[in-house]
């Protein structure tokens, strides 16, 4: 090998020697992506198959558990338990118990803004002196910005449906819109914590009984609550 060949060779691996830090130390110093960690409990990513998602939900007007499972990378569904202390949302207290299955779709997955539609179909029981029964099915959006690693905000835009079918006012129809803030934190790739709410209208169009004539009214309702997921391993 000749002495050229040969300084060519020491520059190259001298070169490469200085360069490898530099190059990891760029790699290190490269800023996360913000938003969450493709997941979210009640926020815009949908729950990947394969990661179940177990999750406490605490405030008003309801207490819920739930159980979360990928059907696509884009589509999960729930199964949900709530133990009800408000009617509808509005401040009427009353218990009741609801089940349903929320089923969430990402609609846009965008770095600054993401967009997720959901239904949430299932039953309500309240333990009124005449059981009120029925069935839930509302529908909404999820406008998700991701602000720093681990952390996005949004807002939620509901429109909320029960048709009761049994009761002293059956049958009873209570609607209306709702729309509030939230906010979603990972303080580690499996934990998520947070804050959720709607408020709006409650509007409620009933049967005549009991002595009350037939026709509707509108209450303020909202939902303010707490939560707490674990992405199962």
């Amino acid at each position: 090998m000749s002495n050229r060949t040969q300084s060519v060779l020491a520059a190259a691996i001298i070169a490469a020697a200085a360069a490898s830090p530099a190059a990891a130390h760029a790699q290190a110093a490269a800023p996360a992506h913000a938003g969450l960690s493709g997941w979210s409990t009640v926020g815009s990513e949908t729950v990947s198959p394969g990661r179940p998602v177990l999750d406490v939900q605490a405030g008003w007007p309801s207490t819920t558990f739930g159980y979360t499972m990928g059907l696509s990378p884009s589509t999960d569904v729930s199964f949900r338990l709530g133990l009800l202390y408000g009617f509808e949302g509005t401040t009427g207290s009353q218990f009741g118990l609801s089940f349903y299955a929320p089923l969430r779709f990402q609609l846009l997955q965008g770095r600054d803004f993401k967009l997720l539609l959901h239904v949430d179909p299932g039953l309500k029981l309240y333990t009124t002196s005449n059981a009120m029964f029925g069935f839930q099915f509302p529908v909404g959006v999820v406008m998700g910005f991701p602000v720093q690693p681990n952390l996005e905000i949004g807002v939620g835009l509901d429109f909320n449906m029960t048709l009761l079918v049994t009761g002293r006012l059956a049958p009873q129809f209570i609607f209306g819109p709702a729309a509030g803030p939230y906010v979603e934190y990972h303080p580690t790739p499996h934990l998520s914590v947070g804050l959720n709410t709607r408020f709006g209208a409650a509007i409620d169009a009933h049967s005549s009984g009991g002595g009350t004539p037939g026709g509707t009214s509108t209450s303020f309702a909202f939902t303010t609550q707490l939560f707490l997921g674990y992405r199962l391993p």
